[in-house]
This record gives C-alpha cells, sequence and structure tokens, in this order.
C-alpha cells in the first residue's frame, strides 16, 4: 500500500516563483486572501500586514503621479474578470509602491487578473499576477530620449574625444558619448541623472568648481594633463586629461548659459611616458653623478662638453671648464699623440679601450683605463667615455710583481720544500728545493702526483689524513718520509697554511716540508737511551730495595748484641760511665742507620708511586687530619698554627702525596723552630691563574742564602740537633714536580722561612 501523502498548498503558493494574490472577489475591496513571498519582497510588505485587507487599502494610489494609471486599471481588471469571468490582460500600467521613508516609488508592472470557478461554476477567488517591468520600461524610455540627443548632437558624438554637456546647477547630464562614459567607465542609464549622483567618485577632484565657474562666468576653461581617480577594474587609478568646458546656451538668444560642453582627451600614457622619461633621465643624472668613474663626453674638436663630479676632481677641476677646455690640456705630453689618435677614431664610428695618464689642474698625476663609444650628435659624433683611475692598481700590479719575484726567489733559496695548492688541495707550484730534492718535474707532480714519492708504506695514510684536512679550511701538520732523487727516503715534517679571504673562504694552501731525517735518528737514539736508563734506574731501584731489605736483618743482629753486651757490662762499676758512653754512641749510630735505610726504602717506594691517582682533595680537612697526627710534637713545642685555605677548597692531587707534602712542610716547621720566641705557623692558600699556591710560612731558625741552594738535595742536612735524614724535601720536591707543578722557598736566617707549593690546575676535573 502507497502512504497516503498531504500536501501544504499555502506553504507551496508563497513560496513558488513569481508574484501572485489571491482575492475575494467582493467588490470594491477585494481582500486579499494569500500573497507569494516574491511579492511581499518586490512591495516591501509583510504578510501579516496584508493577508484580510483590502487590495487598494493595501497598495493606494500615489497623489502626486498625476498619470500614474495604476489603480484604475487594477479595478477595471478585477470587474472584467469577475463579471465576464474571463482572463483579463491589462496594459502596462504604472502603479507606485510606498518606499521605507513613506513617500512613494516610481514602478510599472505587466498583469493579469484570472477568475477561478468551483465544479458547479460558483466564483470563489481572483488570481492576480504581475510583473515588475520598472527597469526595462525605464532604459527604453531612457534609450527613446537618447537617440534624440544623439540626433541634435551627433556632430559632437563623432568626434575622438570624451564629449559631454552638464546643465543646470545640478550638473544634469545632458549629452555623453562612448568616450566620456568609459572616461568615467559608466553606462548611458547615467544620461538624465545628476553627474555626481551618478559618478560620485568626481565630486571631490575639483570638476564641480570647473562647472559652476564656467555656467556662472560664460568664460571658457582649460586644463592641461589634469589628474583624474577613476575606478579601473575595482582599483582606483589615477588618469591624465587635457580638458575644455565652454558655457553651453540651449537657445541662441539665452544670455546666460544653461550649462557646460565639456571635451575631454586622454593623455595619460603621454604623461607617463614623460614622467618615465623625466624619473629615466633623473636617475641616469644620478647614477652618473655617483658612479665613482668618470664619465664624459668630448666633441670631435677635443672640447670638454660634459664631465661628472668624479671625473672633474680627478682633473681637479670644476663645472666652469664645460664647454670651454680641450681634453687635452690634461693629458700627459707623452700621451696626447695616441690619445688624439684614438679619439680621432671614436668619432669615426669606432668604439676603443686603452690606458693613459693625466696630470690634473693642480699637478696630481694619474693612470687612467678609458673605454670610449662614439655618440652622435647634432656637430656629429662625439666622443662618449668611462674612464677610471687604475693609478692604485696599477701600483699594487706592480707592487705585487715584485713580490711575487721575491718570494720566488725566497721560496727558491730556502732549506726547506715549498708548494701551493687551490682550495681542493690539488698543487699547482713547487719551489725548485722540491725539484731538486725529488728529481722530478711539474708536469709530473702538478695536482696529485705528489703521491709517486711517498712511501709506499705510508702513502694511503697521507691521503686520507690530507682529504680530510683540505675540507677543515684550517692549518694542519704531519710527518711522513719522501723519496729524493738518489732512491732513498727521508723523514720530512710537513705544515699547511690556510690563505682566506675577509670572509674565511679558502683561497689556497701554502706548505712547507722540513727536512726532520736528522732529528728523527736522533729521537730514536734518545729513545734507546732512555730505555737503557729506564732499565738502569729499575736495576738501581732494585738494588736499593735489595740492600735496604738485606741490610734490615743484621742491622737487627748487632741491635741485639748490643743490648746483650750492655746487660753482661752493667757490673762492671770502674768502667760503666765510658762503656755507657761507647754504647750509646753504638745506639745512636744504629738508630741513623735503621733511619736511613727507610728513607732509601721510602725513595724507592716514591719512584714506584709516581702514578698515583689524582683525586679532588679538601685541603682544609686533610691539614685538620696533618696537625692531629702531629699534635703531640705540636704541644711539646706550644706551637700556634693559623689556617687560611678558603680560597682553594678543592685541590687536585694524590690524596697521599698532598698528605705527606703538608705533613713534611708542617713538621719541618715544628722541628726547626728557634729557642728564643714563640712557635708561629701559618699556612694559606689562594689562586693563580693556572695554579692554587699553598703557602706555609713560620717564624723558626730560617736557612742561609748559601743553604737555600742545596735545600732540596737528596741528604743534605744544615742543622744537626733535631733528627733527620735529609731526604723529606728532596721527596716533597719529587711528588710536586712530578705533577705539573713546584716548589719554591724564601727563607731568611733567624727570621724564618716561608715554603710556597704550585699545584698545577685541572679546571675540567674540579668543575
Amino acid at each position: 500500500m502507497h502512504q497516503e501523502l498531504t500536501l501544504d498548498f499555502e506553504l507551496l503558493f508563497n513560496r513558488m516563483p513569481g508574484s501572485f494574490l489571491v482575492l475575494q472577489p467582493n467588490a470594491p475591496k477585494y481582500t486579499i486572501l494569500a500573497i507569494s513571498d516574491e511579492l511581499l519582497e518586490n512591495t516591501r510588505k509583510r504578510r501579516e500586514d496584508v493577508v484580510g485587507r483590502g487590495v487598494f487599502e493595501v497598495y493606494p494610489e500615489n497623489p502626486d503621479a498625476i498619470t500614474a494609471t495604476g489603480p484604475t486599471s487594477l479595478r477595471a481588471s478585477l470587474q472584467n474578470a469577475v463579471q465576464n469571468r474571463v482572463l483579463d490582460q491589462m496594459p502596462v500600467v504604472r502603479y507606485d509602491v510606498v518606499d521605507a521613508a513613506g513617500g512613494f516609488e516610481v514602478r510599472y508592472w505587466s498583469a493579469n487578473s484570472r477568475p477561478l470557478e468551483d465544479n458547479n461554476g460558483n466564483l470563489l477567488y481572483i488570481l492576480h499576477t504581475t510583473q515588475d517591468i520598472t527597469n526595462e520600461i525605464i532604459a527604453e524610455r531612457r534609450e527613446t530620449d537618447l537617440r534624440k540627443i544623439e540626433k541634435k548632437y551627433s556632430l559632437f558624438l563623432q568626434a575622438p574625444l570624451a564629449v559631454c554637456i552638464i546643465t543646470g546647477p545640478e550638473n544634469i547630464i545632458e549629452l555623453s558619448n562612448d568616450d566620456m562614459l568609459r572616461f568615467y567607465n559608466k553606462t548611458k542609464d547615467i544620461i538624465g541623472r545628476p553627474l555626481f549622483e551618478a559618478i560620485p567618485e568626481a565630486k571631490d577632484q575639483g570638476f564641480a568648481e570647473m562647472l559652476d565657474m564656467v555656467r556662472k562666468t560664460g568664460q571658457s576653461y582649460s586644463v592641461s594633463e589634469y589628474p583624474t581617480k577613476l575606478i579601473a577594474e575595482g582599483k582606483e587609478e589615477i588618469f591624465y586629461y587635457n580638458i575644455v568646458c565652454q558655457p553651453y546656451y540651449e537657445n541662441t538668444y539665452d544670455s546666460m548659459p544653461s550649462g557646460v560642453f565639456s571635451v575631454a582627451h586622454e593623455v595619460t600614457e603621454l604623461v607617463l611616458a614623460k614622467k618615465r622619461v623625466e624619473e629615466s633621465e633623473a636617475r641616469l643624472q644620478a647614477i652618473i653623478e655617483a658612479t665613482p668613474e668618470c664619465i664624459k663626453i668630448v666633441s670631435p674638436e677635443g672640447k670638454l662638453q660634459y664631465m661628472n663630479t668624479c671625473g672633474l676632481n680627478m682633473i681637479e677641476g670644476d663645472e666652469q671648464l664645460l664647454g670651454k677646455a680641450s681634453v687635452l690640456d690634461v693629458i700627459a705630453p707623452e700621451h696626447r699623440i695616441i690619445w688624439k689618435k684614438n679619439h680621432r677614431s671614436v668619432c669615426e664610428g669606432n668604439s676603443l679601450s686603452w690606458e693613459f695618464d693625466i696630470i690634473g689642474l693642480k699637478g696630481t698625476r694619474r693612470r687612467m683605463e678609458t673605454h670610449a663609444v662614439p655618440l652622435a650628435g647634432a656637430a656629429g659624433r662625439s666622443h662618449l667615455a668611462v674612464t677610471r683611475d687604475i693609478t692604485q692598481r696599477k701600483e699594487s700590479e706592480t707592487a705585487l710583481r715584485e713580490s711575487e719575484e721575491q718570494f720566488r726567489i725566497f721560496a727558491n733559496n730556502i732549506e726547506n720544500l715549498a708548494w701551493m695548492a687551490d682550495p681542493e688541495g690539488s698543487i699547482f707550484w713547487y719551489n725548485e728545493r722540491w725539484f731538486k730534492y725529488t728529481g722530478t718535474t711539474l708536469d709530473e707532480m702538478i695536482g696529485w702526483g705528489w703521491e709517486k714519492v711517498h712511501h709506499p708504506d705510508h702513502v694511503k695514510s697521507v691521503v686520507a689524513f690530507v682529504q680530510q684536512a683540505w675540507q677543515t679550511g684550517e692549518t694542519w701538520e704531519m710527518t711522513f718520509p719522501l723519496r729524493g732523487a738518489n732512491g732513498e727516503y727521508q723523514w720530512f715534517l710537513t705544515r699547511a697554511y690556510a690563505v682566506k679571504d675577509e670572509e674565511g673562504k679558502v683561497l689556497r694552501w701554502i706548505g712547507t716540508n722540513t727536512n726532520i731525517n736528522s732529528q728523527k735518528k736522533a729521537e730514536a737514539s734518545l729513545e734507546a737511551k732512555n730505555m737503557e736508563l729506564t732499565h738502569i734506574n729499575n736495576d738501581l731501584d732494585n738494588f736499593i730495595y735489595t740492600a735496604s731489605h738485606d741490610l734490615k736483618a743484621p742491622i737487627s743482629n748487632i741491635e741485639g748484641l748490643i743490648g746483650l753486651l750492655t746487660e753482661e757490662l752493667a757490673g762492671l762499676e770502674f768502667q760503666k760511665s765510658d762503656v755507657r758512653y761507647i754504647l750509646g754512641l753504638m745506639e745512636s749510630s744504629v738508630e741513623r742507620f735503621k733511619r736511613t735505610i727507610t728513607s732509601l726504602t721510602d725513595l724507592v717506594k716514591l719512584q714506584q708511586e709516581s702514578a698515583t691517582p689524582a683525586t679532588k682533595v679538601n685541603l682544609s680537612e686533610l691539614i685538620n687530619e696533618v696537625l692531629l697526627d702531629l699534635e703531640p710534637q705540636m704541644k711539646a713545642s706550644a706551637a700556634k698554627v693559623e689556617i687560611e685555605v678558603d680560597d682553594c677548597t678543592l685541590i687536585y692531587f694524590s690524596e697521599k702525596n698532598l698528605r705527606s707534602v703538608v705533613l713534611n712542610l708542617v713538621s719541618n716547621a715544628v722541628k726547626y723552630a728557634s729557642k728564643e720566641r714563640e712557635l708561629n705557623i701559618k699556612v694559606t692558600c689562594h689562586d693563580l691563574p693556572g695554579y692554587h699556591v699553598l703557602s706555609v710560612i713560620d717564624n723558626g731558625l730560617g736557612i742561609s742564602a748559601i743553604n737555600q741552594e742545596y735545600l732540596f738535595t737528596m741528604f743534605k742536612r744544615f742543622h744537626d740537633h733535631v733528627e733527620g735524614t735529609g731526604i723529606g724535601l728532596y721527596m716533597v720536591k719529587k711528588m710536586v714536580e712530578g705533577s705539573g707543578g713546584y716548589i719554591t722557598v724564601s727563607s731568611e736566617e733567624g727570621l724564618g722561612t716561608e715554603f710556597r707549593v704550585f699545584f698545577r690546575k685541572n679546571e675540567t676535573k674540579l668543575n
């Protein structure tokens, strides 16, 4: 089964395209029962204000439109449709519509009225169909009026100019030909309308004042190249016109003009072309004046017709010379003959370039290079030239030639082999030393031919290295053997220097090869010597270690025997004092012997432990630990210690060795204290570029200037009243220097001593 559909006929009627009214046949009111959306829109009405009201109430007659026949014709049409039950076709009528301001707007309509009956012949409705044809009627009437005007002024309209007639104070467009319409990009529908209403963009461009002046004074007015803003393809552009405005008299007997007859001729292209020429000339003149070269025009007779400022400065003259002076006045005497010959050739139609000297009016001599061409003129061909001062270039070329000659002499007489390469590393020049040593020629060596004189065992690594080195653009060096003319290989140190421009771009490479064969042999010999010394040192260390180890047992035995002997002789009263003294000397000797053996052992350990890894050591904590170790000695000597090491929180050094350094320096200060005063010890540390400087200062016995020279020598002691082996400071110096530092001493005998230890910084490790 098909589902039954329900249609909304009222909606369909309202939305149908076209202007329709459904009227009730209740004359004379003719109530509006329905109205289409399109008619509502055309007559600016709302459906709720229309439906249910009489048609003549909704659309009243315009009382001011005497010629309007719309309401009368509509009433007659509806009456005919009701009475005769026929379709009534109305003639075209004017039926004005109320506008938004409450006035009336002229409208023209084409309409018909159709009676609608039911199946029994009863009249139910009248369907009124209408069409707004206002635009067509107005266009047709304008066309008719325009044809009349064109017929009257046909002679003007055919002129190849923009022609128009503007009448009255309202500036009504009475006539306008096609050129004038194109002038404003308008169509013929502007005819009959006020000028500034039809063409509003013309209002503020001076035309109103121009028209009023001609109409009021009766005098003609003309203006050339008048700028006018027009809309072209949606963009505002400026056009230029020559305009003539004459008074227009509608009748020959009129005393005052009724309007203005205007003729306009577009000269935009001419004006723009003239402006382009003027701008081009101005630019050319500016370029000529700004050009740092001499630009001149010389007449066939040699008169200076024109010369720019730069040229006048070159000849040390001014503009008063132009048209009067001869160019030959500033040409150097020895160059005048060839200059005159070339000048004649240029004036005959040839282009030439040559060099010559000038002597300025103030005596300055310059070398010039000129490029001259013929220039046609009223007096025949003249000489147009661009001349530049090449004095510095010539001087530079001369200097360069001399420099190159000096370089060649220098390069060919140095002991080194020398060469030059392009930015990519292709060698294009060698000095004579190269060819003499290698026995080759430039043809063999050019480019990468140098590979032929490299040792087969090294050439691949050399090529790989230099290929990468060329790309870096930085100076590089390398050692390798080169084959001589005798077939033997010798070692060379090669250095390559990049010659760069101001932007850092490599222009060329300059390289030297320095013979280091003797040095290589010396290095090999030195290496052998070092290995031999290393073996000797190792043997010596082993000997010392073995000797000190082997001597410990006998010394211990002697020490035991002395103890037994002391016990045996204890009862010999008559020898007691002498024996006791001798035994004391023996015991003292044994102790010194033991300390010496211990020091030798420590020295060997120092040699073996020289590679102890460095770490970040807290200096303040380490000093406090050392002072705790020395506390008995410190108390015994009543020493006062002052510590200021905040500037050196961390020292990069072997912790064990740093402890030995501090312990030795502080314990020495205690050992060599003066009995005449209280012992004061000051430990400080401060920064210097590249170093941490540890200072240990005391007010002890001090060291004489003579003894200071031997202070760090092994087994040197300058005071016998304290125990020691004379090896402590030697070991301190050895440890400090082994890590890249050094130690100094400043002392005055009887006043005190200052030791300064310079520890090499390692910034990376301490960060």
